[in-house]
């Protein structure tokens, strides 16, 4: 298990220092897109979540486990109907290049609001797979990890 983690990470490495001259703009977007994509499912905007994320992509989290895209947006309204975000906000983003048309943009989520009536995980660690397609940035993957209990707010 060491040495896997040890082979990824160096790959990683690797792999992001083929594609560290990436333009500081192609980041601004990237960060936008993710807040777009956010704010869309808080405020149950469909139309907005599709034109950022992917549907043929998939998710991560710990409520729903792993869920192709294409079934989030079948079930979009019942889905965003019981998520009440009433605020929320992104923090310590990074973006690791890939290739030139795919990054990984990670972050910390914070944010209050209900989930099925109970309060929603604050802080997340999350992070998302962009990539460009027909000269646009989509999510293609997404996973969020919830903080540690020391980052919780109280």
């Amino acid at each position: 298990m060491k040495l896997t983690a040890i082979l990824v990470a160096g790959l990683l490495c690797v792999g992001a220092g083929a594609a560290t001259a990436q333009d500081a703009q192609a980041e601004k977007t990237i960060i936008a897109n993710e807040r777009g994509a956010t704010e869309a499912f808080a405020k149950g905007d469909l139309a907005a979540f599709k034109a950022l994320v992917a549907g043929e992509g998939w998710a991560v989290d710990s409520v729903m486990g792993r869920v192709p895209v294409a079934d989030l947006l079948k079930d979009f309204a019942g889905i965003t109907k019981e998520v009440k975000i009433t605020s929320w906000d992104i923090a310590d983003s990074k973006v690791v290049w890939l290739d030139p048309s795919t990054a990984v943009h990670s972050y910390k989520w914070t944010g209050k609001g209900t989930d099925h009536g109970k309060p929603v995980v604050s802080p997340v660690w999350a992070s998302t797979v962009w990539t460009k397609k027909g000269g646009k940035w989509m999510a293609q993957f997404h996973q969020e990890s919830p903080g540690p209990a020391s980052e919780a707010k109280h």
